[in-house]
């Protein structure tokens, strides 16, 4: 089983499940050593990489019989491996470096891929002989390393080795990325077009001065090279480096006498120059190199954002997105974007600290590995490298540049939920075509109905029904409910109880004959609302045990319900479809069954469930808050002499609602008709005690 650290793993497009493998014995026999270990399940496909400062510690924990400890993640995935591998290697820092190619090459399910959802634009510069500035909203994978393209115009000079494309990006602002591609293609100018537009002369582009004309063979390599390099510096946002050697060009240019070379590199400083100017200085010191990282997230995506601040002045804010497809935690996800963003950034551009909203994963090994990346590319003659550090400020400026990244990781955050919501608004058939995958639902779910119980320690204590008719909300079937069986205490399940026994007055034909007249018979819809497709209860068993009782209770989930525990598909149940969906880990539990499913969280089914719960809640929590300031300001009626139950009849008719009353002007309450001038001052006084009525 074990292997050094130049030997590879066994592919897992190739690799099968080994007969007669015995899961404990192979646990005695783990080596007291650091390495990487492989999952496979039973059709021995690789589903998990991991690396471990001691192999026989780490890979045991995930087989001990505290399955209450694991997170919903590793519980799928410990329940999914049929055998592992492992991998020795020297150093917990090998282990490092050995992990994220692994990951990077096979790409395992239950391995978080620290990704983009290719929605924001990056500026890439291609790796062909002449290499041009492109746009592109997929960067060639940009955690990985990046393959060199063919070259699509002419050919490497003789010795000269092809390099692979380079990203910079993403942008959150395409006017500013447009903007800098301005000052690139005016003032820097390379090869505009994928390939020539003419055989025998260079296009227009050559003739306006934003292309050398390398197709034509009017520029050198060298001196195309030289442009280029300049544009790399520019874009890693190094501009003081780009400057300095800007003038020392220009100083050269004007002692041979070339002015006209000098007054274009004239104008590329003044450029470049005038773009630094509106840079915001943070720190005085100049030698002060610092990334900060933050991270904003929910049950379904994270969101990051990297400040750059480079000789004291921010000179980058890139933002990036991922997806928690296996259930993971922020910081999980967080340890596994940071390792992964600087795997792929060059040494030069590496900081001399890292503001750090959480501790790292090994965060000893990271920087470790860090250090050792910036002394292996150290130059000849270069002074003594920084050693880079990690910091997690408490308060101060650098805690204020963290809180600054975070708000940029929130908006990036907001942006992709708006991006969501929009798809699925354009196309909310296969939301639902997905949902009735994932969950095998007997009919379509054209009807789907969300309940939820708002209330503040009891009182007030209410519930929503939202409906949402072929995917989208059908705000006109939206119902409201006022609690009476658990007023005055809290207690969700009677609550949910209550209203799904209420709902079970309007329905038009589920209802046994027999049974029909037995819930409350007298308040019984003849016309009745349109039945659900599919009932959703916002929260846990709990709650949908309650509301099953409800059915159970009306007929309309049979006794022998009970018998049907074992069916796990609700197709192939006789009984109304409901589920519920618990908002910690997004657990979608059915009836009867122990183990919830917990839905792909890039599923648009999911996406669509959280919409219909949120808005569930937004409802209910209005109505509550509703209720809550008109009874606050019916109480403060009841104090003042003279306001009896007319009284309060004629304000609240007049004005429409309590809360119209109470920020109703001191002259609008003078004006309601039989309503006292010296009665409405009292009222006025006592719902805005703050006011001077004086004249």
């Amino acid at each position: 089983m074990e292997r050094s650290r130049d030997q590879q793993p066994p592919d897992p497009s190739t690799c099968q499940s080994v007969r007669g493998f015995n899961l404990q014995s192979e646990l005695q026999r783990l080596p007291d050593k650091p390495g990487v270990y492989l999952m496979y399940d039973a059709s021995g496909v690789l589903i998990y990489v991991g690396k471990a400062k001691v192999l026989k510690n780490r890979v045991r924990q995930y087989f001990q019989h505290k399955s209450a400890q694991h997170t919903p993640k590793v519980q799928a995935m410990v329940d999914q491996v049929s055998r592992f591998d492992y991998i020795v290697t020297d150093s917990e820092v090998e282990a490092l470096i050995l992990e994220t190619t692994l990951i990077k090459k096979h790409l395992p399910k239950f391995n978080i891929l620290a990704r983009d959802d290719k929605r924001y634009p990056w500026i890439g510069i291609s790796g062909d002989a002449f290499p041009r500035v492109f746009i592109t909203r997929d960067p060639g994978k940009r955690y990985r390393r990046a393959t060199s393209e063919k070259a699509e115009n002419g050919s490497s000079p003789e010795g000269k080795k092809r390099r692979g494309p380079q990203f910079f990006g993403p942008y959150t602002s395409s006017r500013d990325m447009y903007h800098l591609l301005d000052v690139i293609k005016k003032h820097f100018p390379l090869r505009q077009r994928p390939r020539p537009l003419f055989k025998d002369r260079p296009c227009m582009n050559f003739y306006i001065g934003t292309c050398p004309g390398p197709c034509q063979s009017l520029v050198t390599h060298e001196a195309y090279d030289d442009t280029l390099k300049q544009v790399e510096l520019f874009l890693k946002g190094r501009s003081d480096d780009l400057l300095e050697t800007l003038d020392a060009q220009m100083k050269a240019a004007s002692d041979t006498m070339n002015f006209e070379l000098a007054a274009k590199l004239r104008d590329r400083y003044l450029a470049v120059e005038n773009l630094i100017d509106t840079q915001k200085v943070f720190y005085s010191d100049p030698s002060i190199n610092y990334d900060i990282i933050s991270a904003c997230g929910d049950d379904l995506r994270c969101a990051f954002n990297i400040l750059s601040i480079r000789k004291g002045k921010l000179i980058a804010s890139r933002s990036h997105e991922i997806l928690l497809t296996q259930h993971e935690l922020i910081r999980e996800a967080y340890s596994t974007f940071v390792y992964d963003y600087y795997d792929g950034v060059e040494t030069d551009d590496l900081p001399d600290s890292l503001i750090l909203q959480y501790p790292l994963e090994d965060e000893d090994v990271f920087f470790s590995w860090l250090n050792q990346k910036r002394r292996n590319t150290k130059r000849a003659g270069q002074k003594s490298l920084k050693t880079i550090t990690g910091i997690h400020p408490e308060k101060g400026d650098k805690k204020e540049l963290l809180e600054m990244s975070f708000q940029n990781a929130r908006e990036t955050l907001e942006k992709a939920k708006l991006y969501d919501a929009s798809r699925l608004k354009n196309d909310p058939m296969r939301a639902l075509m997905s949902l009735q995958e994932v969950l095998d639902l007997p009919v379509f779910p054209q009807r789907m109905e969300c309940y939820d119980i708002s209330h503040f320690q009891g009182g007030q204590t209410v519930a929503s029904m939202v409906v949402f008719t072929n995917g989208v909300p059908d705000k006109a079937e939206y119902r409201r409910f006022k609690i009476q069986s658990a007023e005055g205490k809290p207690d969700d399940f009677k609550s949910m109880y209550e209203v799904i026994k209420r709902r079970i007055r309007h329905l038009s034909k589920k209802l046994p004959s027999s049974t029909q007249a037995e819930v409350e018979g007298a308040d019984q819809d003849k016309t009745g609302w349109p039945d659900p497709d599919l009932m959703i209860i916002d929260g846990g068993k709990g709650q949908l045990g309650a509301a099953v009782n409800a059915l159970r209770d009306a007929g309309i989930y049979t006794q022998n319900a009970l018998q049907e525990a074992s069916v796990n598909k609700l197709s192939e149940s006789r009984q109304q479809p409901i589920i519920s969906l618990a908002k910690k880990f997004e657990e979608v539990f059915v009836p009867y069954q122990p183990r919830p499913i917990l839905i792909d969280r890039a599923a648009p089914a999911l996406f669509l469930l959280q919409q219909i719960r949120d808005e569930a809640h937004r409802f209910a929590i209005t109505y509550h808050r509703k209720l809550r300031s008109k009874a606050a300001t019916v109480s403060a009626l009841d104090n003042i002499p003279g306001v009896g139950p007319k009284t309060k009849t004629i304000l609240l008719k007049h004005f429409g609602s309590a809360n119209a009353l109470e920020r109703a002007s001191l002259e609008s309450l003078q004006n309601v008709p039989g309503l006292p001038k010296p009665l409405a001052e009292k009222i006025y006084r006592t719902l805005q005690p703050n006011e001077d009525t004086s004249d």
